[in-house]
């Protein structure tokens, strides 16, 4: 999102200044850009602290990468909601983006009320977006594909072959793309993120999300101290910064996540749009990275091959 950049640029990096005289740099690009540099960097990261979906940061963490926050810095972090602090103070999530099911209301008879309606609904055959398994989401996915109709998340074979049931369905590397697809009508139903959805309803789109009855998926920036960054000081201040309720409150009212931070207010006019907030939280079905990172690169494979 340039729109993301832009508010870290102007008014996320100033603010941290302005509250805790350390001038920060930021650096913008893909995960798996990160995940390169740091590799990289040897000895001597160019980082500190590493924002990123979780399954990459988890990449990291097993490798060696970062090490475990000292909770002491991070006061705000108690009031992170259940399920966003990692085992071991390894890592933290500060930036919630929800994902449910987005449908064109012009193109849908019968609403989705639950992900097993992917495959229940005729109506929805051949009109399904989904992600491409370079995207956290599409990971997420198959993973709760496995949970709904199999052993569990990591049942990989049962989660492939309901995927496949669901074929043939557009892919999008990103969310934007999913958004895109939605409002061109090349798709009628997908997974995506509340920030995508109430974007294209302030332009008017015909579009609406719904969180399904077995609970949402959800994109959660991790952030983690980089073991060989040089500013773990400043790199702890930073998260703290974050986690600040009024600046969770001034994320969720621009970009619509929701916020990690039970003392954030959300604002009347935004609390209708965005049902994953307070108590609702507990609706956000999460799972277990760490472990995962072993069959990551063999599952993609399988996509690729099997699903293409």
């Amino acid at each position: 999102h340039e729109i993301l950049a832009k508010f870290w640029e102007e008014t996320l990096v100033p603010g941290f200044t302005a509250a805790t005289g350390t001038a920060a740099q930021i650096d913008v690009g893909l995960g798996k850009d990160f995940v390169s540099k740091i590799r990289a960097g040897g000895d001597a990261s160019p980082y500190s602290v590493f924002m990123g979906n979780e399954n990459i940061a988890a990449t990291l963490r097993a490798e060696g990468f970062f090490e475990p926050l000292d909770m002491s810095k991070i006061p705000n972090a108690a009031g992170l909601y259940d399920g966003l602090l990692n085992a071991n103070n390894s890592g933290l999530r500060a930036i919630v983006s929800p994902i449910g099911l987005a449908y064109r209301t012009d193109m849908v008879q019968t609403p989705p009320k639950a992900w097993t309606d992917l495959w229940d609904n005729p109506e929805f055959a051949g009109r399904i977006g989904l992600y491409q398994i370079g995207n956290t989401g599409a990971q997420l996915f198959l993973r709760m594909t496995g949970k709904l109709f199999g052993s569990g998340d990591t049942d990989m074979d049962t989660a492939f072959a309901k995927v496949k049931e669901l074929l043939p369905f557009t892919q999008a590397s990103w969310s934007g793309e999913v958004a895109a697809s939605l409002m061109r009508g090349d798709v009628a139903i997908a997974p995506v993120d509340w920030t995508e959805i109430l974007m294209l309803q302030d332009k008017g789109a015909p579009v609406e999300i719904v969180v399904p009855t077995e609970g949402v998926l959800s994109y959660e920036q991790s952030f983690n101290i980089v073991a060989t960054g040089d500013r773990k000081d400043e790199a702890h201040a930073y998260i703290n910064y974050l986690l600040d309720p009024q600046v969770q409150s001034n994320m969720a009212d621009v970009f619509y996540t929701s916020p990690a931070n039970r003392e954030a207010v959300v604002s009347d006019a935004l609390k209708p749009r965005l049902p994953i907030q307070g108590d609702a939280m507990s609706k956000i079905v999460r799972f277990e990275w760490d472990s995962y990172v072993d069959i990551a690169a063999e599952v993609a494979d399988r996509w690729n091959r099997e699903i293409g």
